[in-house]
């Protein structure tokens, strides 16, 4: 028997098992339910008010998981057996043998207990929580329904069910309240009406193991609102008893069939959880789709980005339980390492279960040489989570709502899952089942699972999730049933827009950057996080407003509330409150943290980085000039002094292929592009970009990429600086479809396909195309072909730059085209 640490808790269970040689079953708090295949959840006692010789072991703080039927015989002492001081093991029936003097001792506290629940004291605190969706001219005298689902728990499928909820009865004049469903029954009559949905709620087993519990939990609303009077609706609700628990266990089969046959309206999101319901009594019964379809309006109208990165791959959901994933990825060594090397990853969490697959895979994908961020989409609205999903060329999930949100955004999916699964339903509903992955039984699932890594994902038809939408009216028509009206009282669900944050025009006058003595700008600057280190492109952000303004400089936070400048870096999605004078900055999709942030910030835009940054803003309504251009290209005004070329070439990586923040620290062992044979270590540099957090460390980082004749930079910054200055450079990194390595010439007339910082800052000079040396990152690199390409393929970047220097926000303090920074006291003192 599994070994309880409380003393108590541990009698108990020991006091339960014994209960079997007299009892043909025990219901059991869920802590004790794999301890023996006839325990049963205590709260299976709503549907089993005629069942014999059933015994029921119960802390005496839960006196109201115990249907009233089973204490009508509270006052004698035969019906129980045993007590401690916590729990208390009683029967509907006279045990053989009669509870001790030790346990009598303990039984008063129970009737004292019982006593007082009966005459209308609940147990426990109401837990509800207003949903915050009101009616458009609701009173007082609104129809007040409890909703009881998993929301609230960290599941983002589920808060979002319940939100759409919320809704729908909202647009009945009806309040709504949330709950899980640990609640009283006491509070139940309290409200006009229960709605126990949506989402799959009701399984009795899940991968061969007992879940009963979880079936108990949402079913016991059916019988709880018959004894208090109180229509109980089951809406939007799907069956995940995929291992038939409920087959193979004659009273979980009871339980059902007496619970399901309580609710007054039955609806569920798929035909076989349909079917499911039916075959076990359920009444009044539709089938619709899942609840989520009922924002599909209003995700139709949300912002989503219109330059999407083709390569960047999201990954959702608990991965290693399947095992093609698990197996062919393993630790970044399993067979799949090689296609997923060079890709872009991002990990999404929806759900606490989901956190461990996420950090998993996330240093596996790092270990084989891809890049992994992991984001968290708990919390998200409606609105961020369109634009998170449609930031990705394609989705692989574990998640049925991750599926379903991709899905309605229109994004190209993969669902991993099993036969007859949540997500293997839908798809089959929508006609799409080459879109799932299953594991049993598929020879093929490692290579498809390869090819979806790799973005090759089929998108799936609009029209067949539009037709499947048009199944929310069932669970509309129900819940009018339910609540006795025949019209929706306001517009329907969803279809509001989102609130937008106030904008200032372009060529409106400027924020009031110039009243305070220093400068407030934002950057990304060095913390513990980076162990002290600052990097060089976001510190040459002050470098340059410092010398251009000749005044004093002070880091602002992103979420600073007042006005602040945010210049160089890929920043200006990060940027969150108050005014953000934006000028040459970056725009990034990633992670959703734009859509988040917008509504929440007033933006000045007198110039962005280039094209790309300029439409992430503008999906969003806000005015952006067509200036253009990286401020870092101003740098050789600020530092001019003569440098000796001492290498013939200068490699400066991506900081996630540098082994750590010190300064001078190597590429990663696993880099192998970046790795230098000692034959050419006096010719091949290789320079991070970490510098120490002070004008010295940043000048002799600085130096070191000026004392090289050539560039190959895979760091954006250091492709600007090496054009600023004139020295030849090429792009160098893994270009997506690119045959072999060796040079490329990347075409400014097609939609981008590489990095996008790079793509938009080339493309604000007047040639149509650049050139790219395109490596393997786990693939040695000829250095001499390197730099033989550079040599042939190089042409200085002819960019004219008087457009940003003339949208600078602050007076200049000299010209940067034509001068050199007249002093350099304010960005001597800058701290990085």
């Amino acid at each position: 028997m599994t070994t309880l640490s409380d003393p108590f808790w541990q009698a108990a269970a020991e006091a339960a098992l014994a209960a079997l040689a007299e009892a043909e079953h025990v219901l059991v708090p869920h802590e004790f339910l794999a301890l023996h295949e006839r325990f049963a959840p205590l709260e299976f006692s709503w549907g089993l008010r005629d069942q014999r010789r059933l015994a029921w072991c119960c802390s005496k703080d839960d006196v109201d998981r115990v249907a009233p039927w089973l204490n009508e015989r509270a006052a004698d002492a035969a019906y129980f057996t045993w007590a401690n001081e916590v729990f208390v093991l009683g029967g509907n029936f006279r045990w053989a043998r009669a509870a001790d003097d030790e346990s009598l001792r303990h039984l008063p506290a129970w009737f004292e207990r019982v006593s007082v629940y009966r005459g209308g004291t609940p147990v426990r605190p109401t837990k509800e929580r207003p949903a915050g969706r009101m009616a458009a001219g609701q009173d007082s005298h609104a129809r007040r329904v409890l909703v009881v689902g998993a929301s609230n728990m960290g599941n983002v499928g589920d808060d979002l069910l319940a939100g759409v909820l919320a809704d729908l009865l909202a647009e009945m004049g009806a309040e709504a309240y949330l709950s899980g469903p640990d609640i009283d029954p006491l509070h139940v009559a309290a409200y006009d009406a229960v709605v126990v949905g949506g989402g799959g709620l009701l399984y009795a087993s899940r991968d061969g193991a007992n879940e009963t519990q979880n079936l108990a939990n949402y079913l016991k609303f059916g019988p709880i609102g018959r004894h208090c009077n109180v229509p109980v609706g089951l809406i939007g609700v799907g069956d995940q008893d995929h291992a038939g628990g409920v087959a193979r266990d004659p009273l979980t089969q009871r339980f059902l069939r007496t619970a399901l046959t309580q609710f007054a309206q039955v609806t569920t999101r798929d035909p076989l959880s349909s079917e499911f319901l039916e075959r076990w009594g359920a009444k009044n019964l539709r089938t619709g789709c899942d609840l989520l379809l009922c924002r599909a309006e209003r995700m139709r109208a949300a912002v989503r980005p219109t330059m999407v990165p083709p390569d960047r791959i999201a990954l959702v959901g608990e991965l290693y339980r399947h095992a093609s994933f698990a197996e062919g990825l393993g630790d970044g060594d399993g067979e799949l390492k090689e296609r997923v090397r060079d890709g872009d990853f991002d990990l999404l969490v929806m759900s606490e279960d989901d956190i461990p697959h996420a950090q998993r895979a996330q240093k596996a994908l790092q270990k084989a040489g891809a890049a992994a961020a992991v984001v968290d989409l708990r919390g998200r609205d409606v609105d961020e989570l369109v634009f998170v999903f449609g930031s990705y060329a394609g989705v692989l999930t574990t998640r049925f709502h991750g599926l379903l949100l991709a899905l309605m955004v229109g994004v190209p999916v993969v669902a991993l899952d099993v036969r007859e699964g949540k997500s293997a339903r839908l798809l089959t509903d929508l006609g799409v089942d080459d879109a799932l992955l299953i594991e049993a039984g598929s020879a093929d699932a490692t290579e498809r699972l390869g090819d979806a890594l790799e973005g090759k994902l089929a998108p799936v038809p609009a029209g067949a999730v539009e037709a499947l939408a048009e199944r929310v009216a069932v669970h509309r028509d129900s819940l009018r049933s339910l609540l006795g009206v025949q019209n929706a009282k306001c517009p329907a669900v969803g279809t509001e827009k989102p609130a937008t944050s106030p904008r200032i025009a372009a060529g409106a006058v400027r924020a009031p950057l110039g009243e305070a003595e220093t400068i407030p700008l934002c950057w990304a600057a060095s913390s513990e996080h980076t162990e002290g280190a600052a990097n060089l492109g976001d510190s040459l952000s002050a470098v340059i407003v410092a010398a251009l303004a000749n005044r004093a400089v002070r880091h602002a936070d992103f979420t600073d509330l007042g006005t602040k400048l945010v210049a160089v870096g890929s920043i200006g999605h990060a940027i969150s409150g108050g005014t953000a004078v934006v000028w040459g900055t970056g725009v990034s999709i990633r992670g959703g943290v734009l859509a988040r942030n917008v509504p929440r910030t007033r933006y000045d835009i007198c110039a962005v980085r280039g094209s790309i940054s300029a439409q992430h803003f503008r999906d969003f309504g806000i005015a952006v000039p067509d200036v253009f251009g990286d401020p870092v290209w101003f740098l050789p005004s600020v530092v001019d002094e003569p440098v000796e070329k001492k290498y013939e070439l200068g490699v400066i990586p991506h900081i996630r292929d540098v082994s750590g923040h010190d300064p001078a620290a190597p590429a990663r062992a696993d880099s192998l592009r970046c790795a230098v044979d000692g034959a050419d270590a006096s010719s091949v540099v290789v320079i991070n970009t970490w510098h120490e957090p002070t004008w010295d460390g940043l000048l002799a980082k600085l130096r070191l990429i000026r004392s090289c004749k050539r560039i190959a930079s895979q760091s954006f910054h250091g492709v600007v600086i090496a054009e600023a200055y004139g020295i030849p450079v090429l792009n160098f990194r893994h270009l997506l479809g690119a045959k072999k390595d060796g040079p490329v010439q990347v075409d400014l007339t097609a939609p981008c396909q590489t990095d996008p910082r790079i793509w938009e800052f080339y493309k604000g000079g007047p040639r149509p195309y650049f050139h790219s040396y395109s490596q393997r990152r786990g693939e040695r690199t000829p250095w001499d072909a390197v730099i033989r390409s550079i040599d042939e393929r190089w042409e200085p970047f002819a960019y004219d730059a008087r457009p940003l220097a003339e949208a600078f926000p602050l007076p200049l303090a000299y010209d940067p085209l034509t001068a050199i920074a007249p002093s350099l006291r304010h960005v001597a003192a800058l701290e990085f």
